[in-house]
């Protein structure tokens, strides 16, 4: 069984992240609006599984996404986090629906940015929880039912 510390894969999420952020930028530049797209609600994405497992909440399916996001916006009371998950929704939808312009996406793009770097504030630093580990076993049933995302 493999043991990895959260401050660890706080970082690897985080990382992942900006190097799809820079991903989505470099389509963007390149006039590919669906791999912009894509990339750039996967930077999103991953923010949100991060946080979802430093909080033993479920993250497995996009239904699961959607309620930690909502969970995240009653937690902070910030309604712009609610805005700015419905752009990265709309980027996941356009990478498969391919219906945004450009502009749209430019703009939907750059509010992915802003709830990156609120929810990058979310994930456990590294001073946190140092002896503290993850295991990602805990992970691996694909039906975590709605009731049990949140902790007790």
């Amino acid at each position: 069984m493999t043991y990895v510390h959260v401050n660890d894969f706080a970082k690897e999420f985080k990382t992942t992240a900006d190097w799809l952020l820079e991903e989505a930028e470099a389509e963007f530049d390149k006039g590919d609006l669906v791999q912009a797209s894509g990339k750039a609600w996967g930077a999103a994405e991953q923010c949100l599984e991060a946080i979802a497992k430093d909080r033993d909440w479920g993250y497995d399916t996009y239904s699961h996404l959607v309620q930690v996001a909502d969970m995240l916006w009653e937690e902070t009371e910030n309604d712009d986090m609610l805005r700015l998950f419905s752009s990265a929704e709309a980027l996941h939808t356009n990478y498969y629906e391919t219906y945004r312009s450009e502009a749209s996406v430019r703009r939907a793009m750059d509010d992915v940015k802003k709830y990156v770097a609120i929810l990058a504030e979310m994930l456990p630093p590294d001073s946190r929880r140092d002896a503290t580990v993850w295991n990602p076993s805990r992970f691996t049933e694909r039906a975590t039912p709605i009731l049990n995302l949140r902790r007790k």
